[in-house]
């Protein structure tokens, strides 16, 4: 949907503020960025000693003292060895339309990624037998610390942090929210899971949906933050009917949990988060739910937004 379009649709009552979001090509916004070195601690595992891992992350920081709420926000997975090496910042947009609401969002590469240490340590194994519950517990580890890391910043509020992941980094969160983390307020997750590999998806199906499910109630049970999913319509990662039950453990458990299916996105809404020209599609809903979890820390205005779509 193209950003006419998008402002089309929108209510009269809305118009005003949503031309005011932050948009690519627009302005450099009043944001500072800078570079970040991550410690994250790995205790010993098989021959591999404990040892301290540097993680390659940014932060970003809105104009004024603060304190400001902090937002931890995770990247997803790409395929391939190379890809994964080659990773950088990639939420760079995103990030920065986050900051420019009144919030220091941190973002970091899990080990195994672009120039954080090595090696990978968020695999989930084979396909016939997916181990997410390693997975889990390994990416939570390094977005554990990047989240120590921006609490500790001195123009942070480390009592009010929201977890926001993409796809894998997604999972992540859910991860690490169900260890209830001290100052955690909130999760967003778009497009949150694993094991949608290409063989998997050509037959609509996950590697070890039973594992993926069962990984994903574990999550849930001891989850006790509010939490917005947003997925595509056409997301052929992770459809619909899939999300649908990974929802129902966190609704069965009466999560405070809200399920958004944005309208299909491109030739694949998987990338619906990934893509800039986006933003303005998905800000409102989720500045929304900042404004409930972190109240008092955003600048935005806009207070009843509906620009995603239905609620499930």
């Amino acid at each position: 949907m193209s950003r006419r379009h998008f402002l089309a649709c929108l209510p009269p009552v809305l118009l005003s503020a949503a031309l005011a979001m932050p948009m690519v090509g627009a302005a450099e916004p009043a944001v500072q960025r800078m570079d970040a070195r991550i410690p994250v601690w790995v205790p010993a595992s098989g021959d591999s000693p404990a040892h301290s891992a540097e993680l390659a992350g940014h932060v970003y920081r809105p104009h004024g003292q603060g304190p400001w709420a902090l937002i931890v926000l995770s990247h997803g997975t790409p395929s391939g060895k190379e890809a994964r090496e080659a990773m950088t910042d990639r939420y760079g947009p995103q990030a920065r339309a986050l900051a420019e609401l009144g919030y220091v969002v941190v973002t970091g590469l899990r080990r195994g990624y672009g120039a954080s240490d090595g090696p990978l340590a968020d695999r989930y194994g084979s396909c016939d037998d997916p181990d997410y519950a390693h997975a889990a517990q390994e990416a939570a580890r390094d977005v554990a610390a990047i989240m120590t890391y921006g609490q500790k910043l001195s123009y942070v509020d480390g009592s009010q942090v929201l977890l926001l992941g993409k796809s894998a980094g997604g999972f992540a969160s859910l991860a690490l929210a169900a260890q209830q983390p001290a100052g955690l307020r909130g999760v967003v997750n778009f497009a949150g899971g694993r094991g949608s590999q290409q063989q998997m998806r050509e037959k609509a199906a996950v590697c070890g949906e039973a594992q993926l499910l069962k990984t994903v109630a574990g999550f849930a049970a001891t989850s006790r933050v509010p939490e917005l999913w947003i997925y595509a319509e056409n997301d052929s990662y992770f459809r619909p009917p899939l999300v649908r039950k990974m929802a129902e453990s966190y609704l069965a458990t009466g999560q405070n949990l809200k399920l958004v299916f944005a309208p299909s996105s491109g030739a694949e809404g998987h990338q619906f988060f990934d893509r800039a020209a986006n933003i303005g599609q998905w800000l409102p809903q989720v500045r929304e739910f900042l404004m409930q979890q972190l109240p008092g820390t955003a600048a935005a205005q806009l207070q009843s937004p509906n620009s995603l779509g239905d609620k499930q």
